[in-house]
Formats: C-alpha cells, sequence, structure tokens
C-alpha cells in the first residue's frame, strides 16, 4: 500500500498516561491528572490516525514494516457512501463477509511486513463506530481473538459503540466494554455523547469532548482505574476525530 494521499494526518502524541491539550481548559481536567499520576511506563507513542473509509477502492494506508515505531488508527468503514450513516448492510453478511475479508487482507499484510518485529506487536489497530462494520463489542472480541496476534490491535472507545437504542442501559454497556476491552486494547479514547433529537426523538449520538455530554461520568473514570491497566495510553481528544 502506499501512504495516503493527504498528509494531513492528525497525529497524537501521547505517552503512556499523557493526553492531546485542549485548547481551552477541559471541563473534565481532573481525569486528565488523575491518570497522568498513575504509574506509568517509560514507554511513549505516537498514534497517526488514517482518515476516510477503508471500504472504498480510494482508501489506502500507510506501508507497514517493522520498523514502524508506533500503531496507525483507522475506522472499520461502511458499505454507505457517507462513513458514518447508518446502513443495514453493514451488519448484515454482506457487510461482516466485506469486513472479514479487509481483516483478512489486513492480517496478512500485518504478518508479512512485520516480520522481525517483536511477537504480538501490533502494526494498526480498528475504531469501532456503532454505524460501522465494527459496530459492537461481540465485534471487537472476535476481532481481538482472530487479528490480535497477526498484529491487528483493539482500539476502547466506549462513547462511539453507544447507539441512540442503547442510552436505556447505558451503565450495563460501558460496563460490558470496559471489562471485556480493558485489559485487551492497546489505546483507550475518551469522548462524551450527546443525543440529538429529530421530531422528538433521538435520531442519532454526537461525540463531544468528554465531560461535555451525558456521559455518567464517575462511573467511566471508576471502570477506567478498574479495568485499564496503566500502561495503556489514554487520549482525551479536545477536538473531533479525523472522519
Amino acid at each position: 500500500m502506499v501512504q495516503p494521499s493527504d498528509p494531513t494526518q492528525q497525529l497524537w502524541n501521547i505517552g503512556s498516561r499523557t493526553v492531546n491539550a485542549p485548547k481551552s481548559p477541559h471541563p473534565r481536567a481532573e481525569i486528565i491528572r488523575a491518570q497522568i499520576d498513575r504509574a506509568t511506563s517509560t514507554d511513549s507513542r505516537c498514534f497517526a490516525l488514517v482518515p476516510g473509509n477503508p471500504q472504498s477502492a480510494a482508501w489506502r494506508h500507510p506501508p507497514i514494516s517493522a520498523s514502524a515505531s508506533t500503531p496507525w488508527l483507522c475506522w472499520s468503514g461502511s458499505l454507505a457512501s457517507q462513513p458514518f450513516a447508518p446502513d443495514p448492510r453493514n451488519w448484515m453478511r454482506v457487510g461482516q463477509e466485506a469486513f472479514q475479508h479487509w481483516t483478512e487482507r489486513l492480517a496478512a499484510e500485518c504478518t508479512a511486513g512485520s516480520e522481525g518485529a517483536r511477537p504480538h506487536a501490533p502494526c494498526c489497530a480498528v475504531l469501532p463506530h456503532h454505524a460501522q462494520l465494527l459496530s459492537d463489542l461481540s465485534g471487537q472480541m472476535r476481532l481481538w481473538h482472530q487479528y490480535g496476534s497477526a498484529g491487528i490491535g483493539s482500539v476502547l472507545h466506549p462513547a462511539a459503540l453507544i447507539a441512540p437504542s442503547m442510552l436505556r442501559d447505558l451503565e450495563d454497556h460501558l460496563l460490558r466494554a470496559f471489562t471485556m476491552l480493558g485489559s485487551r486494547c492497546i489505546l483507550c479514547i475518551l469522548q462524551d455523547i450527546e443525543p440529538v433529537q429529530h421530531d422528538g426523538e433521538i435520531a442519532e449520538i454526537r461525540l463531544v469532548p468528554w465531560g461535555s455530554g451525558q456521559m455518567p461520568h464517575a462511573l467511566v473514570e471508576r471502570l477506567l482505574n478498574e479495568h485499564v491497566p496503566a500502561h495503556i495510553p489514554l487520549c482525551v481528544p479536545g477536538d473531533p476525530l479525523p472522519t
């Protein structure tokens, strides 16, 4: 694969327990201080998020090699024309087969390109989103079981998994996410959720900076401390993630 044509990929320069600094005082600054104060390793990582829809023929990812110091990130993509527009095909057989074929090709590239790297070193990681192909915890666990050892890492991004229908049992969904992925992920991303109403009903969930939405903040902070080891990087974005 060739380098993405867009050279302005967003880079996250984050250490094991540091976060990218928001442009204004963060609404939940205490969680940043608490995580930096936790025991950390000497490891430092820089994650490049490759935007776009991986299911598009025009999408490209960076070269995979054993010399790469850190994994790059991408979304799982969608069969819809817009990468974050809900499309029933994403959750049907045609969508899951497309995702399976894509991950198989990606895993093969990781295995071939990472020859000589330390065992199980991830070369990339796939971000989940409830409207895309990797839409739920079951899919993330399958990805981890099938391709984790091949170099495809998992990202714990609880807010991105929340669909409007999940708000009623939000705390249960968050508990499952942290319990299942907290110790298995290579990165944890904390964003908040803002339900958006159309015609009197919640039609979509908007991702907003942590602390400015309707997440149960105290619960998430407790789950973070209980289930996410201190060596796993934490990112609390002040701006929207590239799409």
